[in-house]
């Protein structure tokens, strides 16, 4: 079955999309079968994958425009037909299920996945509607932590590895991500950034993982990933400081900070392993890759 691993901090600005694209990419370009689900409405994951462009132009002004007038000749409120028109605008996807669609039980995971650009590489893709996600599993009180699990024991024998990108907060659907990895060998991974705010977020992280280990019948693994390192000594230091006590709970890979290859991939929807494989930060996350399929 596949391993599950759920790249997951309760804070941003940590490298968690940039982690979970080039680990599935890696992993693709190794061979192995692999599925990233998207589990964040900000779908960064799901535009790069997919090649979608977002950015807005004066055609697509023209296009909301013709909506707006379309909405006015049915309702004669020029508010509700503005609002009508957004949400006509904002809904339109080139794609019509998500994984909001699986979590909230509306299709099979089968009619929402989607294949991408690179071989081996599927993708659960996400949009704007998972943000209503949260509201809706909140209000089912059974089962309401297990729709991704659930989801996912359908199409377990499919993949090798099944990878997914999270939110930057603790809701019920990082929660869904947590209870997902249930089995021996599933994996959370928690992406730390050497900074105060980045401390934090890996110990929120932690506690939801305990506290969730607690409560349901789990079994995976946590390991820290130490991203976004600068060369200074506060860095060297509490690096150092995190290996000794955490030990077999971090990995040994270390992913350096350079933001010119990582800002540029993302600006031209591709992974860094992919754009520029020469390059320090890119041969840091193959290196990751290599000690994920070590641990297996």
């Amino acid at each position: 079955m596949a391993k599950i691993i759920s790249i997951l901090c309760n804070k941003g600005g940590d490298g968690k999309s940039t982690t979970c694209l080039n680990l599935a990419y890696g992993l693709a370009k190794a061979g192995k079968k692999v599925l990233l689900a998207d589990n964040d409405p900000q779908s960064n994951s799901t535009s790069i994958l997919l090649g979608i462009n977002k950015d807005l132009t004066a055609k697509s002004a023209e296009l909301y425009l013709s909506e707006y007038s379309r909405f006015l000749a049915g309702c004669n409120d020029s508010f509700t037909a503005a609002f009508k028109a957004l949400e006509s605008f904002v809904n339109k996807n080139e794609f019509d299920l998500d994984i909001h669609d699986v979590i909230e039980g509306s299709c099979h995971v089968y009619d929402a996945i989607k294949p991408t650009k690179y071989e081996n590489l599927d993708l659960l893709p996400s949009s704007h509607k998972l943000a209503t996600t949260d509201l809706a599993l909140k209000s089912k009180l059974a089962g309401a932590l297990s729709a991704l699990r659930r989801a996912f024991r359908a199409i377990e024998s499919d993949y090798d590895y099944i990878i997914i990108d999270n939110q930057p907060f603790e809701n019920s659907l990082t929660l869904n991500s947590l209870t997902a990895c249930y089995k021996e060998g599933d994996l959370v991974i928690i992406p730390t950034k050497i900074d105060r705010g980045g401390l934090e977020g890996t110990y929120s992280t932690l506690n939801s993982c305990y506290s969730i280990l607690n409560e349901e019948e789990l079994a995976f693994d946590v390991k820290l990933l130490v991203t976004m390192q600068n060369r200074n000594g506060v860095d060297k230091a509490w690096i150092e400081a995190l290996k000794d006590t955490f030990q077999d709970g971090m990995f040994d890979t270390v992913i350096r900070y350079q933001a010119k290859p990582i800002c540029d991939s993302s600006l031209h929807q591709q992974t860094v392993l992919d754009r520029y494989p020469k390059e320090p930060v890119a041969g840091d996350y193959q290196a990751f890759v290599n000690e994920v399929m070590s641990n297996v």
